[in-house]
């Protein structure tokens, strides 16, 4: 009990705007129960007053009726009670639906807020928070149905066990005391569901997360003929999902022949006791019969409840599962009084930055100032900390120890929006959205349109000035239906090259002073590298810029060079300084050379 109202209490945030049709829904479980009990009365008042005692005229409720009239009450009734049935259950589905929506609206919402260091620890990966999303939230659905149950099933089980009473208050003193048998039996199932119901989610993640592995990796699993391999290794996890499924079905299915059993056994005593009584002439047959028409209708909420309680401890599983992630803190913090980015700042400093992914240092007190508009190659070899430092720029993590500073100010004290604002990324990776061309280029500026809303004139003017300067615009005009033309899943549908300059176009769009190049155009070939080496070259115009290459061809410009070894900084200089050295750089320059790069 103490974890079902401790999910209940996370839960209720989310439940609380619809307290209102609760309340409504709740007050028809007030008229199906009293329908209930309406008709076990009926079915006395017709064996004892019409069929035993011959009663043509019925005093009811200060009323005489006509024993030929009763009859046609029970329609009434089922009508009335079919009625509050259904807006009962319309209330509660469409209330469950909503709960779900705002549930997933909501883990989504807190995936894109945590830093990447929590994604990179996920052990699962996307994948698994797939699996959150979507299959946790589908356990989640069914168990707030069966919360449901728990609304509205105690109402008719104690308008039922009232009318019991004033029937025979010893008798369902009797019958209640079976109750801990119940009890005991629920307890003993849900323990073992809650064990078995976080291996079942961990187990369901893992077939989640290999799925998605399987169709992102499609390419190389066919090149190194891998399908058959993949295949068997997504068939070994599923028996895992299904052993452990198996385990939890078995023990909710127990649940309802157990309590059959234990309903017949009741039914037995109830029946000898009262053919005792009525041939005792202690009873009528009325009696019996409205007697036991209660206790059967009573049965159906004991056992609807009892199979709520065993089937909610799913629901108490996937709901610590869901708010372990939506209450987790793993974000990058926000200044509570953050200061404006000053709009004509000077210089960016690294200070005696440190950087730990769990025990491994990956920055080792990088210092370092950089100036407006210069233009600063970050080389080393993989792993040496070039992405770390412009991660921390954009303040993916923030440093374990150190601070980086825009003329003084700590970039925790600015606002994180404003910040990232004004930094643009082109990655070697680029992501494309599966929309437009035009809502891809527009994205800079935060700006995804619902699928199918019109983009402005104004906007479109500036989206098509963006592609030109990033020399994207010759191709897109071949394109289908143009600046309309779907890119398809992560651009797909387009080159790399084409991808990449609507990647530059995007920058161009968000028109920001600081420019992160990573990789830009390592994966592409000669003649694409040399269309997209025209639109950075536009791009890094008048902007202060930071490129990560291991092409040392695309970094001879820069102003400075800095040589990033084991997380420091061992070498700074222009291109011909460097080679005037005998260091990295040198070593790494007559290495390409060899190798005609």
């Amino acid at each position: 009990m103490n974890q079902i109202a401790a999910s209940l209490r996370r839960l209720w945030p989310l439940i609380k705007p619809y307290k209102s049709r609760l309340i409504v829904a709740f007050l028809f479980g007030i008229i199906i129960s009293l329908c209930n009990v309406a008709q076990t009365a009926l079915v006395k008042v017709l064996f004892s007053e019409v069929f035993e005692k011959k009663m043509s005229v019925i005093p009811l409720l200060g009323f005489e009726i006509s024993a030929w009239h009763l009859p046609f009450v029970f329609p009434f009734l089922y009508l009335v009670w079919g009625a509050a049935r259904y807006v009962h259950y319309m209330i509660l589905i469409m209330v469950n639906e909503r709960v779900i929506a705002d549930i997933r609206v909501r883990v989504v919402d807190q995936a894109l807020r945590l830093n990447l260091s929590f994604h990179s620890k996920f052990e699962s990966g996307s994948g698994g928070l797939m699996s959150r999303i979507l299959n946790d939230t589908g356990v989640l659905h069914l168990g707030l149905v069966f919360f449901g149950d728990i609304l509205r099933e105690p109402l008719i089980a104690t308008a039922l066990l009232s009318y019991m009473f004033y029937l025979d208050w010893q008798l369902t003193l009797a019958l209640l005391a079976f109750l801990p048998i119940f009890a005991a039996l629920t307890r003993q199932i849900s323990r073992s569901l809650r064990k078995y119901g976080h291996m079942n989610r961990e187990a369901m993640e893992a077939v989640t997360a290999d799925i998605k592995e399987n169709l992102d990796g499609i390419r190389v699993i066919q090149s190194f003929n891998l399908e058959r391999t993949m295949s068997d290794r997504l068939k070994k996890s599923m028996d895992h999902y299904i052993d452990t499924r198996r385990k939890i079905i078995s023990r909710e299915e127990a649940v309802s022949p157990i309590n059959e059993f234990l309903a017949s056994n009741l039914v037995m005593g109830l029946v000898l006791y009262m053919m005792t009584l009525i041939l005792q002439s202690k009873a009528t047959g009325g009696d019996f019969l409205a007697f036991l028409f209660a206790a059967g209708q009573l049965q159906n909420p004991i056992k609807r409840l009892q199979e709520s309680f065993v089937r909610i401890q799913q629901t108490v599983v996937v709901t610590d599962r869901l708010f372990g992630l939506i209450e987790s803190t793993d974000r990058v913090p926000q200044s509570k009084s953050p200061r404006p980015f000053p709009a004509d700042w000077k210089q960016i400093e690294f200070r005696d930055v440190r950087f730990k992914y769990g025990d491994d240092e990956v920055l080792k007190g990088i210092s370092v100032t950089v100036k407006k508009g210069e233009v600063i190659a970050l080389v080393g070899s993989s792993g040496s900390g070039k992405s770390t430092m412009v991660n921390l720029l954009e303040r993916f993590y923030d440093p374990t120890s150190g601070e980086i500073l825009i003329d003084g100010v700590s970039l925790q004290e600015f606002d994180l929006v404003d910040l990232r604002s004004k930094i643009a990324l082109v990655t070697q990776d680029v992501f494309l959205f599966r929309d437009s061309i035009a809502t891809n280029i527009r994205a800079g500026r935060g700006g995804i349109l619902s699928r199918g809303e019109k983009i402005e004139s104004e906007d479109f003017t500036l989206i098509e000035q963006s592609a030109k300067h990033a020399h994207a615009h010759p191709f897109i005009e071949k394109m289908p239906e143009r600046y309309q033309t779907g890119v398809g899943e992560r651009g797909g549908l387009l080159s790399g090259g084409e991808k990449q300059r609507i990647s530059i176009a995007r920058a161009f769009y968000k028109n920001s002073p600081i420019i992160i190049l990573d990789e830009a155009t390592s994966a592409l070939d000669s003649v694409s590298e040399l269309e997209v080496q025209k639109g950075l070259q536009e791009l890094m115009r008048g902007r202060t810029v930071f490129v990560i290459a291991h092409r040392l061809s695309t970094v001879r410009s820069a102003d400075r060079i800095l040589v990033l070894r084991q997380g420091e900084i061992v070498e700074s200089g222009t291109h011909e300084e460097l080679l005037g050295r005998d260091g990295d750089y040198k070593r790494f320059h007559q290495l390409q050379m060899v190798n005609g790069n």
